[in-house]
């Protein structure tokens, strides 16, 4: 049945293009409402921002102010660590151990891909090669995740650490190892953490006493008494190394002297050639002190060694049994390997004092080109004379 209204007959007999620059009004409420919410977050991210820079202007401030009394403000550091630094490091290193996680579970399934056939996963060769190729790029990113992971646990458990430190400290005073025994920490690591946090500026205010021994979380209580101002002058000198390894290496030579002619003409040779070398070793470590700490595994454990395996030989006696010929001829076996070995360590000292020396030649020609004094030293010297007899 035909309309009796013109204006619908000829509405729906327009096509829908000639209508589509009549607004509509539910696109254009939710632009409304869309830039309202943009708009809405925008100013309250802002105003967060602002709340958030007040507060932590107003909690260093607090911090610093130790007028509050030791329970109050030990809350508020404690609050301050646990929101400012160790929530962020958990959650990098959850984010770390997810994405690692995500990541390697994709680089597993990209490797187990890539080696079933393309036949059976009916791609051709050239589709099939993207399997090795996202294996290969998933697989570093795993990695750089997991390390992401491992480095937040540590900072986390660091600032855990830090935290029961603070939590266990009763007065502004406290002694640190009755710290490190409430807290259940070795002594020496809660000292480290404690100076490591203070030179950050973790504990603002704080300082360590200088013999390691005591917490000041004010440090307008320190007052440094006179032991502590003595203690380094009154500490006991450390043994001279140098004066020890010759001590040490005159009585090897005397029983390498002692010990020939004793084990065979085998081992004479040997001992013979190390007393030579070890004392060419020491007398280089005289003439160079600076070169005494290389020689500390030679005093330490070599020396010692030798001679315990020279005592395991001569306590045999002259026995003639199998055993005991066997025992001496690893003996001796090892005093070869032990020559090599000291000579070899001799060459090397004497290497590096040869690169020093060839340092030292170079630098002296080199100041001497410069000054001129390289072509000719006769004209040169000889000119002077003739300039001062003038």
């Amino acid at each position: 049945m035909p309309s009796n209204n013109p204006y619908r007959e000829d509405k729906q007999s327009r096509p829908a293009e000639e209508y589509t620059g009549i607004p509509d009004v539910d696109e254009a409420v939710n632009e409304i409402v869309q830039a309202g919410a943009e708009i809405g977050s925008g100013l309250l991210d802002g105003l967060a921002g602002v709340v958030r820079s007040v507060g932590d202007a107003l909690n260093s401030r607090s911090l610093d102010n130790k007028d509050v009394p030791f329970p109050t403000w030990i809350r508020r550091m404690d609050r301050q660590l646990k929101n400012k630094e160790q929530d962020g490091y958990l959650g990098m290193s959850v984010g770390g151990w997810i994405f690692a996680a995500g990541f390697g579970i994709a680089a597993l399934v990209m490797f187990v891909l890539a080696m079933v056939s393309p036949q059976a996963l009916g791609m051709t060769p050239d589709e099939h090669v993207v399997f090795p190729i996202l294996a290969a790029c998933f697989a570093p990113i795993a990695a750089g995740f997991s390390v992401m992971g491992v480095i937040g646990v540590r900072l986390w458990g660091r600032y855990n650490r830090l935290r029961s430190y603070l939590r266990g400290a009763r007065d502004w005073v406290c002694d640190i190892p009755t710290l490190a025994r409430t807290v259940m920490q070795p002594e020496t690591r809660v000292r480290e953490e404690l100076q490591r946090a203070i030179a950050r500026g973790e504990i603002p205010g704080a300082l360590v006493s200088a013999d390691g021994r005591t917490l000041y979380l004010d440090d307008s209580l320190y007052t440094p008494s006179r032991t502590e101002e003595t203690a380094a002058p009154s500490a006991a000198p450390a043994p001279d190394a140098a004066e020890q390894l010759r001590k040490e290496g005159v009585e090897f030579l005397n029983y390498l002297r002692v010990c020939r002619g004793r084990l065979g003409e085998s081992a004479d040779e040997e001992l013979a050639t190390m007393q030579k070398t070890c004392g060419a070793i020491l007398g280089f470590a005289h003439n160079h002190p600076e070169q005494v700490p290389r020689l500390r595994r030679f005093r330490e454990y070599y020396l010692p060694t030798t001679r315990k395996l020279l005592d395991t030989a001569m306590g045999l006696g002259d026995t003639d049994a199998a055993a005991a010929d066997k025992i001496r001829g690893e003996i001796t076996g090892i005093l070869h390997t032990l020559n090599m070995a000291y000579g070899k360590l001799y060459e090397t000292l004497l290497l590096d004092v040869s690169l020093d020396v060839s340092t030292e030649i170079d630098t002296l020609e080199t100041m001497l080109r410069q000054d001129g004094l390289t072509h000719d030293f006769r004209q040169d010297f000889g000119a002077g004379t003739r300039n001062v007899e003038l």
